[in-house]
């Protein structure tokens, strides 16, 4: 890049990742309570509700992800509460954190095409979209994944930088401590450092900040190794199909049709690179950029054949490299043709605009709130509610009484107070049905055909109560109401 002069280096180092900032805060702000909490999100903030040390030895009792963001949100949540408005800015902070990361490696390490290229891409796509505004750690993966690119390269520059070294630290141990995953970033950065071992000074200093983060992980390691151990037997996660590799980076870039316009532009690029005279070889950079995405993204695909793993939302992270190597490779190709590239660059991203889906109701959509007032309505006092699966009670309650689900301490006494019984099979409904004679039966059921695929509390309820009304919630709720009659005889 040429010498900017004062004005010029101002306008790029400071206005232009502010605009970034603001536009990916403010643009997906203005949607952020379109969507009713839902999926894993009660979860997460119901316990970052707990105290700092019930939040720590979580990881210990069956929770599958390192503790970061839940204790990041546990802070968040007492100094504003838990509306999701609240609990979802945190994540936000973090996505719009990432495009500012992204900008800063393409201008630093290529040039300022490739820093808004990009970022434009990162800005538009349909699953940061979405992640941005769901409150998990996801969001979190992907700023890690971005600033230890960004501090991992300068560090390689400039071994001796202690601002850089002190930067590449600390977000390995955010990838690390955010998500079990964020392993596969520091492996890539002992890979990409593999190179400079013949200078044995340099590569010790490259391998300073791995030791580092493997040392601070050290409390969390038979921890990891645990569930890594208890994954392989088998999770809810199902084996990628044949198509499915390709299928996931379509939509990292929107759409297929997105996708195949960039491949055209690439294979134009190529032309032209043979044609001239410039046939320098990539550099050590972007070989670095494409081993950032390329081998994480890969190896969980191939391995989730004996360890599923292989979904939008694990494999999210690795998007932050493609779109930096995309734009770095399309310049690279095209060299010194800043209008060619500028316009090619403008013509993806302006497809890939087109192609997003802002929180389409096609896309993990939920109407918990709707379903939850709808229990309110046929509510009469003489009631019971029967919640399937078990786990859907913190999302029921986050939406019924929010009082029940702050107080973490006394929560299955408060539900049993409103007569509300989260159950995990029809052994647990029919003793909660003995327990109540002559009330009316509000069944809650949340995509229970794949929990109980022979339907078996419906049949139960069915064959002993008289059924009132059955309404159904996007995407997956069935509320069955049943009121005690001729038929309210209890079979064994």
């Amino acid at each position: 890049m040429n010498k900017l002069r004062p004005e010029q280096q101002k306008l790029y180092s400071v206005y232009v990742p502010l605009l970034l900032f603001l536009i990916a805060f403010f643009w997906k702000f203005a949607y952020i309570g379109t969507r009713d909490v839902c999926m894993d999100e009660p979860f997460t903030i119901f316990h970052a509700q707990k105290s700092v040390k019930e939040i720590l030895i979580l990881p210990s009792q069956n929770e599958p992800n390192p503790p970061l963001f839940m204790l990041l949100l546990h802070f968040w949540i007492e100094l504003f509460g838990n509306s999701p408005y609240s609990v979802r800015i945190l994540p936000l902070l973090f996505n719009a954190l990432t495009v500012v990361f992204i900008y800063f490696s393409g201008k630093k390490f290529f040039n300022l095409r490739v820093a808004l290229f990009a970022s434009a891409m990162f800005l538009v796509s349909t699953y940061h979209f979405y992640f941005a505004l769901e409150t998990r750690a996801y969001s979190l993966l992907s700023l890690g994944t971005a600033a230890s690119l960004y501090y991992f390269l300068s560090f390689v520059e400039n071994d001796k930088d202690r601002r850089m070294l002190t930067g590449l630290i600390v977000s390995n141990i955010v990838l690390v401590y955010a998500h079990y995953f964020g392993w596969f970033v520091v492996l890539i950065q002992f890979l990409a450092s593999l190179p400079y071992i013949r200078d044995l000074k340099k590569f010790l200093r490259l391998m300073l900040p791995l030791a580092i983060t493997g040392i601070a992980f050290s409390p969390m390691a038979y921890l990891f190794v645990k569930q890594f151990l208890k994954s392989s037997k088998g999770t809810w996660v199902q084996p990628p199909g044949d198509d499915e590799y390709m299928a996931q980076v379509h939509m990292f870039f929107n759409a297929k049709k997105v996708y195949d316009l960039l491949i055209w532009f690439l294979l134009a690029g190529l032309l032209f690179k043979l044609l001239s005279d410039n046939r320098k070889p990539a550099s050590k950079r972007m070989i670095t950029v494409f081993l950032w995405w390329f081998i994480p993204y890969t190896f969980m695909y191939y391995v989730s054949e004996k360890v599923p793993m292989f979904i939008n939302r694990y494999i999210l992270f690795n998007s932050v490299g493609l779109y930096l190597f995309t734009a770095a490779f399309l310049s690279y190709l095209f060299g010194d043709r800043k209008f060619i590239t500028g316009l090619l660059f403008t013509i993806a991203a302006w497809y890939m605009y087109r192609r997003i889906e802002i929180n389409s109701k096609e896309f993990y959509y939920r109407e918990v709130n709707n379903a939850v007032n709808y229990v309110k309505t046929q509510s009469n006092g003489q009631h019971m509610v029967i919640i399937h699966p078990h786990w859907t009670s913190l999302n029921f309650s986050y939406y019924y009484n929010r009082d029940i689900f702050n107080d973490t301490e006394h929560y299955d006494e408060h539900l049993a107070a409103e007569s509300i019984y989260p159950v995990y099979n029809v052994m647990m409904a029919r003793d909660y049905v003995r327990q109540n004679p002559g009330k009316r039966i509000i069944y809650y059921q949340d995509g229970s055909a794949l929990i109980d695929p022979e339907a078996t509390i419906i049949k139960y309820l069915d064959s002993n109560f008289v059924r009132r009304d059955s309404v159904f919630f996007p995407q997956c709720f069935n509320i069955t109401v049943f009121e005690p009659g001729r038929r309210d005889t209890l079979q064994p």
